[in-house]
């Protein structure tokens, strides 16, 4: 009987020793993927960051088959276009696509992002009146040496005001609805009382508009560098955008941030109008980094008649000057 207990001892021993070693093996084995995993982790967020050279980089590369590189955001001048994820076809291809084709087209490109801004700051208010800036690489206002130009107003400054407080911009505020003259509010604020239009005279309303060139033309900004351009017009964005398309408007405009509306009964004609100019603005080199849809006001909401879905008749969409 005591040998017995003594030779059942001896395997257990044995057996023991087999599952330590086992054990051994599969924690060695675990710390190694999880190594192998943190430097890929940790040479990734390098990449990210900037703070590797190029040797480690292609190093990178070569072990995780990096595709694609993504476009370095400080740089003027982006070779990565920022593909959009529902790209517009050219017109001929736009009139053979069915109703609910254009609605849902343009929708969802209005609704995607197409680039990354890693940084970017609400100035003004934080419900409506307010507007996004990126501050990211070279699209940070230069403090003290910046220009913003500001369409649409309706009475609430807050935007126009912390841009100019808190980079030191050159901003210029118009709206022909306000009843206002032209002023300078503070030191940095001027306010026209003039509309952006198609074409230059008066309006619908009897309000003094002019397209984008003549407006940088006669403030002397046509050849520069226009920081920031916002506009919130009810609906006069698209003729202003196509005329503006025509006469090289917004030539040098950094960020351009729009309210998008499809006022009215919702048409196919609309929809291919509206989708030729949003191709055209991607032609350009425009991208969107954020996009939000406006459904506060009662009559942004509607349900398409064409594909029965909820949408909105007001989308605030921001772009970069993603290509040059």
């Amino acid at each position: 009987m005591h040998e017995r207990f003594a030779g059942l001892r001896t395997n257990m021993k044995h057996y023991y020793s087999i599952l330590a070693a086992f054990t051994v093996f599969a924690v060695l084995l675990y710390i190694a993927t999880r190594t192998t995993q943190l430097q890929a982790m940790v040479l990734d967020l390098q990449v990210r960051s900037g703070l590797k050279s190029n040797a480690q980089e292609s190093e990178y590369e070569r072990q995780n088959v990096v595709a694609t590189k993504k476009p370095s955001v400080g740089s003027p001048v982006v070779k990565d276009d920022g593909k959009a994820a529902h790209p517009i076809p050219m017109d001929d291809k736009l009139q053979v696509m069915t109703n609910k084709q254009l609605a849902t087209l343009y929708n969802d490109f209005l609704t995607n992002i197409q680039v990354l801004c890693r940084d970017k700051i609400r100035m003004g208010n934080i419900q409506a009146g307010g507007w996004d800036v990126c501050l990211d690489g070279h699209y940070k206002p230069k403090k003290d040496n910046c220009i913003v130009y500001s369409f649409g107003i309706d009475n609430d400054f807050s935007f126009d005001d912390d841009v100019a407080s808190t980079f030191g911009c050159e901003v210029h505020a118009f709206d022909p609805s306000m009843k206002q003259q032209d002023h300078l509010r503070g030191r940095r604020v001027h306010f026209h009382h003039l509309g952006l239009s198609d074409r230059d005279g008066k309006g619908k309303m009897q309000w003094p508009m002019k397209t984008m060139l003549s407006i940088r033309q006669d403030l002397k900004h046509a050849d520069g560098v226009i920081d920031y351009m916002k506009i919130d017009i009810e609906t006069s964005e698209w003729g202003s955008l196509r005329h503006a398309f025509k006469t090289n408007g917004l030539k040098g405009v950094k960020q351009l941030s729009l309210e998008f509306h499809v006022f009215g009964k919702e048409e196919r004609s609309k929809y291919i109008s509206r989708l030729n100019v949003l191709r055209d603005l991607y032609n350009l080199g425009y991208r969107i980094f954020w996009t939000h849809n406006n459904v506060v006001y009662p009559a942004c909401r509607f349900t398409s008649v064409y594909d029965g879905r909820e949408r909105t008749r007001c989308h605030e969409v921001y772009f970069l000057k993603w290509v040059v």
